[in-house]
């Protein structure tokens, strides 16, 4: 009997912490709109240097609890206010927050996310120390493109499935850049993808894949596994190869375009298999378009990246 009661006592003093102990993450609703990413950037400016231990990403979870992590524009701007008026008032990110696994899977998951898009970097023309937007678009500047939200799309090629990346239309030979820098996992030949490039990013969290890259010279130079790559840097060439078991084929199904994907990776049965997450990324890569880094032709026909914002995670 005596066994029994400090068994209870023992199990009623952990609920609490079994309570708001973090869940592992299996899914990413990633539904934050392009207006709300460009709003937190602004508070970024005005926070980021305060004592209140102010987040980009925090930000955007912030809106997302209080919104239900379903965004309108009028209710979002409001809930912006609030926070900027608490911060401002003395209180501090982690105030904003109600200890709960739904708060916790927010900040981790859209943290996840945004880590890296927000900081300081060196302008790469001035050498000027800034802050802000840090992360760039796939497409290099000077060339057009075309995009809209396709996440989720099926497909049928092998199999059926859903799309679960982004592809931006384009002109063949168009520069791909880094978005992110990191490490070449992988890069050759897909069956579904084409030529493709996969990046991980250095915190290990975020895999880039880069797909459907141009027939015969999909990459730039010195592209292969193992190689670290820079944000901004060029990796290869739009295209439009792909959906065969025969290498250095292009598709006859669909215009030229890029397959931009964003995986991220929590734990290690999430690399590869059923529980890969991967998250819709039309809202972030609109963002992302107002930061396009240069690409320089050179006399032998490779292109050299310029204009980047140089920083490291």
């Amino acid at each position: 009997m005596k066994k029994n009661i400090l068994a209870f006592l023992l199990i009623t003093a952990l609920l609490p912490l079994c309570a708001f102990a973090p869940a592992p993450v299996r899914w990413v609703d990633f539904n934050v709109s392009e207006w709300v990413l460009r709003e937190c950037l602004k508070y970024d400016a005005e926070f980021h240097d305060a004592d209140c231990n102010f987040s980009y990403s925090d930000a955007v979870a912030y809106v997302a609890l209080k919104n239900g992590n379903v965004f309108h524009k009028k209710k979002d701007a409001k809930t912006l206010a609030d926070m900027a008026k608490r911060l401002r008032g003395g209180e501090k990110m982690d105030d904003l927050f109600p200890q709960s696994n739904y708060a916790d899977y927010l900040r981790t998951s859209y943290g996840a996310v945004l880590k890296p898009l927000v900081g300081d970097y060196v302008d790469e023309s001035t050498g000027e120390q800034k802050r802000g937007l840090r992360c760039c678009f796939p497409l290099a500047a000077g060339h057009w493109y075309n995009h809209y939200d396709d996440f989720g799309n099926s497909r049928s090629f092998g199999y059926k499935r859903k799309h679960l990346g982004h592809d931006i239309m384009g002109s063949i030979g168009t520069p791909i850049v880094a978005v992110e820098g990191g490490t070449v996992t992988e890069c050759g030949w897909n069956r579904y993808g084409g030529w493709r490039i996969g990046i991980r990013s250095d915190d290990m969290l975020r895999y880039y894949y880069y797909a459907h890259l141009r027939k015969d010279k999909p990459f730039a130079a010195g592209m292969t596994v193992g190689v670290r790559v820079t944000p901004g840097q060029v990796i290869g060439y739009l295209g439009v190869t792909g959906y065969s078991d025969k290498e250095n084929v292009n598709l006859t199904s669909c215009s030229p375009h890029l397959h931009f994907g964003l995986q991220l990776i929590f734990t290690p049965e999430q690399e590869k298999g059923p529980k890969e997450i991967w998250v819709d990324l039309y809202a972030l890569t609109r963002f992302l378009s107002s930061y396009r880094v240069k690409a320089v032709k050179s006399e032998n026909g490779e292109y050299t990246s310029a204009n980047r914002r140089i920083w490291q995670a």
